[in-house]
């Protein structure tokens, strides 16, 4: 079924900003990808298999009620509304209510980040193992990270002082697959707009590096805390608003002692874990070191390009 030919819900669209997972535009003519609510401001994520659905939203039903270590996680996740039945393409389907991270951005900048050397569950098969193992096999080993997409607003070459100027970039998951680490590392700063041909530009870059590490840390620290999961094939969803990079009077208000909400970096930087299908219980108590080698590598990249 072509795109044109979607049959969705009055007042729901398919989200624009959706830089992975399963599409819409996929052959599989059952595959359905992201919906937007743009009224109530969600994004309406599909349950996946039966299993791997009622898992997931049983996590997200966990962290709404939980009064322990999982109730610490709520701020670095989106927030969740509840399940939702709708009928697309002419079959009933429940879907997953979850905060619209970008909402209000006027360019959003989105990347999703599949985070730990291991991607399969406990529960996967030998020929589901093999196949994981197999994919972004270079970054997955040496960093622990994959890059399934992104999108990212670039300056055009006309005027990179104007972010209206802008065009847009987009990558999937072919590739993030033929990424070396070197590779991704240039990704990275591609992604984050390192730039050194624009004052205004330099110094809202510095303010969206030191606030997607202030909260990757945060995250960190919560991992290095809990005892309770272990995150199989769970990413990190990374959005930003590029017209906020060249905005003068934030970077100005900021550099002179004085912040406003609107001008908090956390008003336009997002950083997310998501995908919740594939979250075990811990064997035997022990940390996730693998969701946390990930982790540590991603902040080491973007240290490195903060500092370089």
């Amino acid at each position: 079924m072509a795109q044109s030919e979607q049959e969705l819900p009055e007042g729901f669209r398919q989200l624009k900003t959706q830089v992975a997972g399963h599409t819409f535009e996929e052959s599989n003519a059952e595959a359905v990808g992201l919906l937007q609510d743009s009224r109530a401001g969600c994004v309406l994520k599909p349950l996946g298999k039966p299993e791997c659905g009622e898992r997931e939203l049983r996590f997200y039903e966990s962290l709404a009620s939980g009064d322990n270590d999982l109730a610490l996680l709520r701020g670095h996740v989106p927030r969740f509304y509840g399940p939702l039945k709708l009928v697309v393409n002419r079959r009933e389907r429940t879907f997953l209510r979850l905060e619209d991270l970008t909402r209000g951005m006027r360019q959003p900048c989105v990347m999703d980040v599949k985070m730990g050397k291991r991607t399969w569950d406990p529960a996967a098969s030998l020929n589901k193992r093999k196949l994981e193992e197999a994919k972004y096999v270079k970054c997955k080993q040496e960093l622990g990270l994959c890059l399934p997409g992104f999108q990212v607003y670039r300056p055009s070459r006309s005027d990179e002082e104007h972010p209206k100027e802008a065009t847009i970039l987009r990558h999937g998951k072919d590739y993030g697959k033929s990424l070396s680490v070197e590779g991704f590392k240039q990704t990275m700063a591609l992604f984050f707009n390192i730039s050194r041909d624009s004052r205004n530009r330099r110094a809202g870059t510095e303010l969206l590096l030191n606030e997607v590490l202030r909260q990757l840390q945060e995250i960190l620290a919560w991992f290095q805390r809990q005892r309770q999961l272990h995150f199989y094939a769970s990413s990190l969803l990374i959005c930003y608003d590029y017209a906020r990079l060249g905005n003068p009077p934030m970077s100005q208000s900021l550099l002179n002692g004085h912040r406003s909400k609107e001008d908090d970096p956390a008003s336009w930087v997002q950083v997310r874990m998501i995908d919740f299908a594939h979250v075990y219980p811990a064997e035997q108590g022990q940390p996730d070191e693998n969701y946390m080698f990930g982790l540590r590598s991603l902040i080491q990249v973007v240290q490195s390009i903060l500092h370089r």
